[in-house]
């Protein structure tokens, strides 16, 4: 195991515990005071977000209560692991995520995934495609939802997100904090070479040594978590056991001291306790082994029989590990010495950087005046595989096992599960706007924001709250600071804005190479509740309706910068994207879910990629009716104005679709909201402002393009 511990950090740990620090010493900060596990560079920043209202926020995931349940939720990156190994990166990135909710007595109920690629990188998207299918779908969990984006920016750098929701009763919750006088106890898998100092590899930028960074890859087995689930869950509800932690990051290194760090107890290992597949490993293997399928409990010594029971009617390995007692140490013994003895102070407090970036001012040229015809860029938008259907992702994935999913992927802005005991319903959405974040940070999170905010109403859910997953280059330059910080703050007052906490997140830092770096990529997930199955909506057209855009006016020639239809049509993005208006946004909600709620809507789909007609084109796709429409100013002339119209992503804007359009009308008056009737559903031809096209051409170039794309 090499050592790459930074001279001014190791400086630091010897100054706060008065002495030199040993070998295996050594590894254990190196590991701790990674960025990965000790958010070197982000944790003063995050304290800015906005918490409140959030369940548990500084547990091992965060949630929002709904009557007497706490919905749980959280997302992770995976993205150097996927890099090196896409499939096993894939698939233990869904591990992790599994565990964090699971520590808290919470089972497990669905997946979404944010994946970002470059589209020609074949291989990338077959093995993390491959490696969600096999091990989310194994485990028996429900995939409901997601995105992918595809930018020539996350080429060799693919960005892999994954979100974990669970569902418990509050009273039954565990936390993760010890206390003194308790046994600690490992469940799972025999804890072997792999992942060995993964903690410390996803904190620095990714080199041209893939072979030698595959060590660092963990590997998944989705039966062992299989069982671990029900086993865990088992163990949860009895009485005697306190805490619970899962072995991720800095495996069992980092899930114990923490848990004795949050209880104020210090906690003994005797690694001679532990199950192991590799009896030839040292402390520091042992210590920092990220095998899955594991998690860590600390339980009154009463207990240990039941807990043992259990992982034997589950065929798990167990092994009860050491004590905790009173004082603020974290001792390591093997073969019956003492190897390291540790303030946990010092070992779980480790250095922050104080971000003071120097003010980055991003240029604001307009995009190039290139005269496209509507024809061919219409066809153009369609074939580019972030527009296209996302079937092909999604039809590998087990929406439905579980019986809880109501609205799968592809039939409105959110994935949906039904509450037990008839509760209602929730709904979840990811989101993320790189290009707008590249251009302006604290716009791009407060558009992120809202989008997912847009998702969750156009399908009938009330935001409630949201958890986020901070991908960004190396937070050691000017640039990456500044997107920082800034995505921080943006986030911080969006959520304010609208009383919406963040209940939890993670951040990814080092996503670059030698050769460039990703964009920042803010990723969002969001939930969402409705109480009643029939103000529930999908995005959808019927035969005869009639389509309405409420909102900002659609004659407005819109700000195109970091666009969809800026990233297809040219090789750069510039300009400014458009602004947001909160106050806006809040009406459109009240607007929408009094429509939905006196039944006045039968479709609705918020307006983002690809602007008003990708928008229009997606649910007449999705629905297999054609429509005819006016889209464009009659002062319009030249194509590139059109297209800005066509394809510009407006702020604050819904189409509505709806077989009472009289009395939409009136009611869109009465509350002065500006709304633009566009046209009708019918037919097999996409008509708009004398362009016409064929429904069935278009919606198989739609439906195929990214299966031709990967050339299958």
């Amino acid at each position: 195991m090499r050592l790459s511990v930074d001279d001014k950090i190791l400086s630091e740990i010897k100054k706060r515990l008065k002495r030199d620090l040993n070998e295996l010493e050594k590894h254990i900060f190196e590991a701790m005071w990674s960025e990965h596990c000790g958010y070197l560079h982000s944790k003063l920043q995050l304290k800015k977000l906005n918490f409140k209202g959030a369940l548990l926020p500084f547990e091992n995931a965060g949630g929002i209560k709904i009557d007497d349940l706490g919905i749980f939720f959280k997302v992770e990156s995976h993205n150097h692991p996927c890099a090196i190994e896409p499939y096993q990166g894939a698939a233990t990135g869904i591990g992790g995520i599994i565990r964090d909710i699971l520590a808290l007595n919470a089972r497990p109920v669905a997946l979404l995934n944010s994946l970002k690629f470059c589209a020609s990188q074949k291989h990338l998207i077959d093995g993390v495609t491959r490696g969600i299918s096999d091990y989310g779908n194994s485990c028996g969990i429900a995939n409901i939802g997601g995105e992918v984006i595809f930018d020539e920016c996350y080429r060799d750098l693919p960005l892999v997100n994954v979100m974990a929701v669970g569902i418990a009763p509050v009273k039954n919750i565990k936390l993760s904090g010890a206390k003194e006088n308790l046994e600690i106890v490992l469940l799972g898998s025999a804890t072997g070479m792999d992942g060995v100092g993964g903690a410390a590899f996803a904190s620095k930028e990714l080199s041209e040594e893939k072979n030698e960074e595959k060590i660092h890859v963990q590997i998944g087995d989705p039966f062992e978590k299989k069982k671990l689930i029900e086993a865990t869950l088992e163990i949860l509800s009895l009485k005697g056991v306190i805490a619970c932690q899962d072995c991720g990051a800095a495996g069992l290194l980092s899930s114990t001291s923490e848990m004795a760090y949050k209880g104020g107890c210090s906690l003994e290992l005797d690694l001679d306790k532990l199950h192991l597949a590799n009896k030839n490993m040292n402390a520091a293997q042992i210590l920092l082994s990220e095998t899955q399928e594991r998690m860590v409990f600390a339980l009154e010594k009463k207990t240990l029989k039941k807990v043992f029971d259990i992982a034997k009617k589950y065929e798990l390995e167990i092994s009860h590990i050491g004590k905790t007692f009173r004082g603020g140490d974290y001792i390591v013994k093997k073969e019956g010495k003492i190897l390291s003895k540790t303030p946990l102070e010092v070992l779980c407090n480790p250095f922050y950087y104080n971000l003071e970036p120097i003010v980055i001012k991003k240029p604001k040229n307009e995009i190039c005046k290139e005269d496209l015809d509507v024809e061919s860029a219409v066809e153009k938008l369609i074939k580019s595989p972030e527009f296209a259907s996302k079937e092909w992702f999604y039809e590998q994935w087990d929406y439905g096992v579980g019986g809880r999913t109501y609205l799968p992927p592809g039939l409105s802005g959110a994935g949906a599960l039904k509450l037990p005991c008839n509760k209602g319903f929730i709904g979840f959405c990811m989101d993320t706007k790189p290009r707008f974040s590249e251009i302006e940070p604290y716009s791009g999170s407060c558009s992120t924001f809202l989008e997912s905010y847009r998702n969750l109403v156009s399908s009938g859910f009330e935001p409630l709250g949201f958890t986020n997953c901070l991908n960004f280059a190396n937070p050691e330059n000017n640039d990456t600071k500044y997107s920082f910080v800034r995505s921080i703050e943006g986030l911080r007052d969006i959520s304010k804005a609208f009383d919406i906490p963040v209940v939890s997140g993670n951040v990814s830092f080092y996503n670059e190479c030698a050769a460039h770096r990703v964009y920042p990529s803010v990723t969002l997930g969001m939930l969402g509740f409705c109480p009643d199955e029939n103000n529930l909506i999908k995005a959808r057209f019927y035969e005869n309706n009639e389509i309405y855009i409420i909102g900002k006016k659609i004659t407005k020639e819109s700000n195109t910068g970091g666009s969809l239809y800026q990233s297809v049509f040219f090789d750069f993005i510039s300009g400014m994207p458009d602004k947001y208006d909160i106050e806006l946004e809040k009406r459109l909600k009240k607007t929408i879910f009094e429509l939905i709620s006196q039944k006045k809507i039968t479709g609705a789909k918020d307006v983002s990629k690809g602007g008003v007609l990708g928008s229009l084109l997606c649910m007449a796709f999705d629905s297999n009716i054609g429509f005819s429409a006016k889209l464009l100013n009659e002062k319009t002339n030249n194509n590139s104005q059109k297209l800005k119209l066509l394809f510009g992503e407006i702020e604050g804007r819904y189409i509505i679709a709806t077989d009472e359009g009289e009395y939409v009308e009136k009611y869109l008056q009465k509350n002065n909201i500006e709304y633009y009737r566009a046209g009708k559903c019918f037919g097999d031809k996409i008509e708009f402002d004398g362009y016409c096209f064929d429904l069935v051409k278009l919606r198989n170039i739609y439906k195929n393009s990214i299966k031709n794309a990967l050339g299958e």
